[in-house]
């Protein structure tokens, strides 16, 4: 089976999106493709050549959608500026946009040349691949095509296209750019994001509330997600938030390895707006600009606006018992309460700044990691008093990954890529992220952090 496109997008306003054309490539190249997501999509593997993983060989006309957003706190009218949806796959029941990133240029590229470069799909194909085993609600990516051209960045590269998968790629900023630029058709597009994500709360009393709730407890459990594994998004803009709670573009994105919650890796985030430790806060701030853009509901519906309110001053409550809810869990705490003790543990890790991952690594199996901050006296009380209440160890393990994504272990793999052709460091990574909770016996330099001199220069780019 090929893709099965039913594109309702196109059913909207046609000022909600353009349609484009994948730039022509002469010898577009399959550099990867996920078996578990053609699986998944039924999709047949071997009928998904290159043609038509690049754009090439097309089932219908192309779109890249309009949409706007708070970008470091300033509002932006923007769009696809490199991606393009090829059409809503349906499967199962279900639906999933297929896009293109880095297929060429769109109405929205402005000055930029639509293209992608190899090292930035390849990292974005990895850390999708490993959310998506870190059990995280993601995008994921179904294949990384080579193509015949140059692109210049930080370093000229060959070109690539990510065939990247979501339920769908509707976002806050989708919201803020039809309340700002399409008002009139803010009712009819609220319905159809709606009727496609949650349409079972068309049967609620009051509808555009409950939607509301809905996508502020999807995000609080995206968010909680992150602070689980120690993932940086990089850049919480409104354009990149998910209105079905997806994490997506993997631009500069990184794990902490030492605990530091105003740990930045992005090149462009130079005040840590979207620093580790902020990501909750950033979290309630976009959904303020998200409820903002729904205030024209409240002329049209019975939905006003000291109930978005009301909602929005849940958000603390409502995320403090999500986190200490994962909180426990990785602490092996069965019982409720224990924020006390918790926030304690926390407070260790600021003052030790001790490795993440393998903190609850140790206090799972004592002596698993080699690292003198884990022989003092005050772990090994902290240890004794978690002891008393939790360190059980099957929440533990099902909360606690082994590996993570190592920023220093991707970067390898993406300069051997780039140096000499090879994937071997890139499958021999994907191979160990694919049970991340589970020890491959594979050698311990996937557990192991890299030396703090790395982490403070290390950065992270857009590659936009």
């Amino acid at each position: 089976m090929v893709f099965s496109f039913d594109t309702t997008y196109k059913e909207l306003d046609s000022s909600l999106y353009s349609r484009v054309t994948p730039e022509r490539i002469a010898h577009p190249e399959v550099l990867l493709c996920n078996d578990e997501v053609c699986a998944d999509l039924g999709l047949e593997t071997a009928e998904l050549d290159a043609e038509m993983l690049a754009g090439q060989d097309r089932l219908e006309d192309p779109i890249a959608q309009a949409y706007a957003g708070h970008q470091y706190g300033s509002f932006t009218i923007l769009g696809d500026g490199r991606a393009m949806i090829l059409g809503e796959h349906i499967y199962d029941g279900e639906r999933y946009d297929i896009q293109l990133k880095g297929a060429g240029q769109t109405p929205y590229s402005g000055r930029g040349d639509g293209r992608a470069t190899i090292s930035s799909m390849l990292r974005e194909y990895l850390y999708s691949y490993a959310m998506q085993h870190l059990n995280i609600k993601t995008s994921r990516s179904l294949a990384v095509v080579e193509t015949d051209e140059a692109v210049e960045r930080r370093r000229t590269e060959p070109g690539a296209i990510l065939v990247r998968v979501m339920n769908s790629h509707i976002r806050y900023g989708t919201f803020q750019y039809v309340a700002s630029q399409a008002p009139d058709e803010l009712q009819r597009f609220t319905d159809y994001v709606i009727d496609r994500h949650y349409p079972q709360l068309n049967a609620a009393d009051r509808t555009y509330l409950e939607f509301f709730d809905a996508v502020m407890q999807s995000s609080i459990e995206m968010v909680v997600d992150w602070l689980r594994v120690g993932f940086i998004h990089g850049v919480m803009n409104t354009d990149n938030m998910s209105i079905d709670g997806e994490t997506f573009d993997y631009g500069p994105c990184a794990f902490i390895n030492y605990y530091d919650e105003e740990t930045v890796f992005s090149s462009i985030d130079k005040h840590g707006r979207y620093a580790f430790g902020n990501q909750r806060p950033i979290l309630r701030w976009n959904l303020e600009r998200f409820a903002e853009a729904l205030q024209p509901l409240c002329t049209q519906s019975p939905l006003t606006s000291a109930e978005l309110e009301d909602k929005l001053d849940e958000f603390a409550e409502r995320f403090d018992a999500q986190y200490y809810a994962m909180m426990r869990k990785k602490l092996g705490i069965a019982a409720d309460g224990e924020e006390e003790l918790v926030d304690e543990f926390v407070e260790w890790l600021r003052t030790s700044n001790a490795d993440y991952t393998n903190t609850f690594l140790e206090l799972e199996t004592p002596g698993t990691c080699d690292d003198s901050v884990f022989a003092t006296a005050e772990f090994e009380q902290l240890r004794n008093r978690l002891a008393a209440v939790g360190l059980d160890q099957e929440l533990m393990q099902e909360a606690n990954p082994q590996y993570i994504p190592r920023n220093y272990l991707v970067e390898e793999a993406l300069d051997e890529y780039l140096d000499t052709g090879e994937l071997s460091k890139f499958t021999e990574l994907l191979t160990v992220l694919e049970n991340p909770y589970t020890s491959k016996d594979m050698g311990s330099k996937f557990q192991q952090p890299p030396p703090r001199e790395f982490d403070a220069e290390y950065t992270t780019y857009c590659n936009t």
